[in-house]
């Protein structure tokens, strides 16, 4: 015989409901929402934290303590920020410095021939340079002097006008050889005197497009640098050709001087950097790689140096040839 309970009326199922399962929901609820704040908290912190330090080292570097990093720690994106800070500041410390260096640099190089200058003019002024032949050395050292003080003045207001953006370059069609015969006509006598020979391969109708009173500058600076470190019955070579690819012209400049060690070799185009400062040519201060580079890259081409001590040193010029 089968016995039917009685439906339970609906109002005592919600009391059943709220007796049995409302407590278990609230707690439930309650310990969600600890857990949300616990966790919110603590992905704060992890967040919050490492930003605090960013901010703590970009006050620190404010202060002038530029050495201050700060520490890569916490979330990816908090990580990638402080590598990003850490960068910066790199760069900052480095540019710094060399300001430094620049202004220490261009002081040195002043101070020389001042001091020159002005114990010669002094001698003139006291009497102590009384025979004309002391007269007349001491004038041509005064003026020596002078020119060399013009010269560097002149190679700093290049480089701030490249620095400044300042430095327009023409873009005209240039034909490299006669460019390069002038070069080298330009430095011969300064060749024959010091029994190096020049010479110089470059087929005709080869163009670039350019400045051509800049461009002379770059190899002119480039076979005077030679020059200077070029022994007596050795030779320069210059020469010039098309790359396969019709798109770039290749200028190089070889000297079978003392060459550059490796160590250094990659310093050569920085500002004032000279390979052997013992040996060091008084009418130079280290700028004329710099500005070669610089007027280079103006045009869209690149600079290297490969060298061999002993043995010598070559200078490759690209230049992007002339579109026909």
């Amino acid at each position: 015989m089968l016995v039917f309970a009685a439906p339970q009326p609906r109002g005592a199922a919600l009391a059943w409901a709220r007796e049995h399962m409302l407590a278990p929901l609230l707690w439930a609820g309650l310990a969600a929402l600890v857990i949300s704040i616990l966790l919110a908290l603590l992905i704060s912190r992890s967040i919050a934290a490492p930003l605090r330090r960013v901010t703590g080292a970009a006050e620190a570097i404010a202060r002038g303590e530029t050495g201050t990093r700060a520490p890569v720690s916490g979330p990816a994106e908090a990580q990638s920020l402080a590598r990003s800070f850490n960068t910066m500041a790199d760069q900052v410390e480095a540019t710094q410095q060399s300001q430094r260096d620049f202004v220490a640099n261009v002081s040195h190089e002043l101070k020389t021939p001042l001091t020159s200058i002005q114990g010669f003019s002094q001698a003139l002024l006291d009497g102590t340079a009384s025979t004309p032949e002391a007269t007349a050395r001491a004038a041509r050292i005064i003026h020596d002097e002078a020119e060399r003080m013009h010269r560097l003045v002149d190679e700093l207001l290049i480089l701030a006008r490249f620095d400044a953006g300042q430095m327009v370059m023409a873009r005209d069609p240039v034909e490299l050889g006669p460019l390069l015969r002038g070069c080298v006509e330009k430095l011969a006598p300064q060749a024959q005197a010091a029994g190096v020979a020049l010479e110089l391969d470059v087929p005709e109708r080869l163009f670039v497009t350019g400045d051509t009173d800049r461009l002379a500058q770059v190899f002119t600076n480039l076979l005077d640098n030679a020059l200077a470190h070029t022994p007596a019955g050795s030779k320069i070579a210059m020469a010039a050709h098309l790359a396969e690819d019709g798109r770039a012209v290749e200028v190089t400049v070889t000297d079978a001087g003392e060459g550059i060690p490796a160590g250094v070799l990659p310093r050569i185009f920085e500002r004032f950097y000279q390979v052997d400062k013992s040996r060091r040519r008084s009418r130079g201060a280290g700028l004329g790689l710099a500005i070669t580079k610089e007027i280079v890259e103006a045009h869209g081409g690149t600079i290297t140096a490969e060298s061999v001590v002993g043995l010598g040193t070559r200078f490759t010029v690209w230049l992007p040839a002339e579109s026909k």
